[in-house]
């Protein structure tokens, strides 16, 4: 991948890091709105449906949060590759990521083929 391609796609994950460390932060302050309610004695009521209602909702933004931190370490990996100047290489095969992998899923580490096999091993 030349430079002026690895400064595109540098752009690109910088701009996506943002979007999801904003993102983030409004969830992170829901759920710090919500264990504050919580300890105050204001977010329950006696009724059961209310209950596990918050709780649910409250679980959501947890795995939320974490899948959300989680793809924040997949971008900032993918901007040490492009530093080191692996981006869009395969981890796995070495041949080129092609275009529309790395569009879909800007820090993507394999290609099409291996991710599948990685798939299929994972599923058996």
């Amino acid at each position: 991948m030349n430079k002026r391609d690895l400064a595109r796609y540098r752009k690109l994950i910088e701009a996506e890091r943002r979007l999801v460390h904003d993102k983030l932060g409004v969830i992170e302050s829901e759920i710090s709105d919500r264990s504050d309610q919580t300890s105050a004695g204001h977010a329950y009521s006696n009724h059961m449906a209310d209950i596990g209602s918050d709780v649910m909702e409250q679980e959501q933004a947890f795995l939320h949060a974490s899948k959300g931190n989680d793809y924040l370490g997949q971008l900032d990996d993918a901007l040490k590759r492009i530093e080191v100047g692996t981006y869009g290489s395969c981890e796995e095969c070495g041949s080129k990521i092609p275009v529309k992998r790395l569009e879909a899923f800007l820090p993507a580490r394999l290609c099409i083929e291996c991710k599948s096999k990685l798939e299929k091993l994972h599923k058996s």
